[in-house]
């Protein structure tokens, strides 16, 4: 599995540290996902509906990273802070990078 590091930095906002090539999954939840519980229980689900067959594929693109979902793949992509840089993942180790950032901040609360 990946190797991350979940912390809060000196201003008080949450934060994940990796070395590459883990680094892109690291900025991606430190930039784009933050700490938005809601959006790690939407992310969830619909890796789960896309698991479960109930789509076939999803697509969100955010302030600085983008993510591409089919049923069995996750592409994370950067859309301004270095484009073209991305990272590939099985479904279900986004689920588990996702869920692991959750528990993080739930704890965290």
């Amino acid at each position: 599995m990946h190797k991350l590091r979940f912390t809060w930095d000196q201003e008080g906002e949450v934060t994940a540290l990796a070395e590459p090539p883990d680094e892109i999954l690291a900025h991606y939840l430190s930039e784009e996902v933050g700490n938005d519980v809601r959006l790690c229980r939407r992310l969830l689900d619909i890796s789960r509906a896309l698991r479960g067959g109930k789509h076939s594929s999803w697509v969100a693109e955010g302030d600085s990273w983008s993510v591409k979902l089919n049923r069995t793949r996750v592409v994370i992509e950067s859309e301004c802070e270095v484009p073209g840089r991305s990272r590939e993942l099985l479904l279900e180790e986004f689920e588990q990078l996702v869920e692991s950032w959750l528990r993080f901040l739930e704890i965290a609360r």
